[in-house]
Order: structure tokens, then sequence, then C-alpha cells
């Protein structure tokens, strides 16, 4: 189950679940982007209260490498490849990906699936573009394949190397047998 950020409070939850990634890995806390479109992953507590948990964070930026605010070409230049120039308005950047560290390793990854879908389905991109933590690209490249790919050096920082990369959406979608099984190995409960 997911939520598109839409209100104040939606928006302090994503604030509250990203920022503490960054101050655990000290990472600088990038603006939030008012082009942005800023999902939280949720869990669905059963029960009398039946309230939603925000579990993870996810933004999708339109891809502009003439924004000196981008979170992806500031760090690596990915507008030097020519698949990436000819594609530009049909681009975004990955920011802000983060499972809460109580549902880590415990297989809610998946249910980011269902986010991507909604995301691909309204704005039918060609290609996403993301500088991913290094054992977290391991496990997507393990995931997903060849649909995943490592542009450059990895960025080293104090805590972790940051690869950038970028994911071939389009070839995603043509994989009608794959998009269907990830998108059933997370049920959402509504």
């Amino acid at each position: 189950m997911y939520e598109i950020v839409q209100t104040k409070r939606q928006q302090k939850h994503f604030e509250t679940t990203w920022e503490y990634f960054c101050n655990k890995y000290g990472w600088y806390n990038d603006p939030y982007a008012e082009n942005g479109n800023r999902y939280n992953l949720l869990l669905h507590k059963k029960g009398f209260c039946k309230r939603k948990k925000v579990i993870g964070t996810i933004e999708f930026i339109p891809y502009d490498p003439k924004n000196p605010q981008s979170t992806v070409e500031t760090r690596f230049q990915f507008s030097k490849y020519d698949e990436i120039k000819l594609q530009q308005n049909r681009i975004w950047e990955i920011d802000k990906l983060c499972l809460h560290k109580d549902y880590q390793r415990k297989g809610y990854f998946h249910a980011f699936s269902h986010v991507l879908y909604d995301h691909i389905t309204k704005n039918e991109p060609k290609y996403y573009l993301a500088l991913i933590e290094k054992k977290f690209f391991r496990m997507l490249k393990m995931m997903l394949g060849s649909v995943v790919e490592q542009k450059g050096e990895a960025l080293i920082g104090p805590t972790t190397a940051l690869i950038p990369t970028v994911f071939n959406i389009e070839k995603v979608m043509e994989d009608k047998e794959r998009v269907n099984k990830l998108l059933t190995e997370y049920k959402i409960y509504s």
C-alpha cells in the first residue's frame, strides 16, 4: 500500500522517514523538489485502529540536466550519454528511496513495485536515473538483471559508495511476465 504525498501531514511523515537515513549515513539531504512526485510506502495495520504506518519513501523528479538542483546530474554527468541526451523528456530521477530499518530484509521491498508501477503508468518514462547505494545496487541487479545498468565509477563517500544507475523502464515493461511477478509478490491491501 502507498500514498502519493499531497498533504502537509503526509510530507512530514515522508521527511521523518527519509531524514532518519540522512542522519544515519551522514548524507546531505537534498531539497525536496517542487516538481517532484513523492510517495510514502505504507504498512496497513490490522485491528481496531487500522492506522497506516509509513515504512518507506521515494521521490521522482523530472530529469533536467541543466537544473542546478538535480539530485543526479550534479554528482554524475548522465547527460554525456547519447541515450540520455536523446530521451530527456522521458527521464525521471529517483531520489529519497528508502525502507525503514525495521522493515529491511523482511520482504517489504517488493511493495515498491506498486509505487513504481503507478508512476510508470501515469508518466511513461523510458529511463529512471539514480545514485544507488552499493549493496542496494547489487540487490537490484540480481532482481532485475540487465535493465539495471551502472554508468561510470562508484562515487565513494564517508560511509558508503553510490553507483550511478540507469533503469531501462521500457525494457522492464515489455516483459509482462516479470511485471506481473513483481506486482504479485507483494500483495497490496486497501
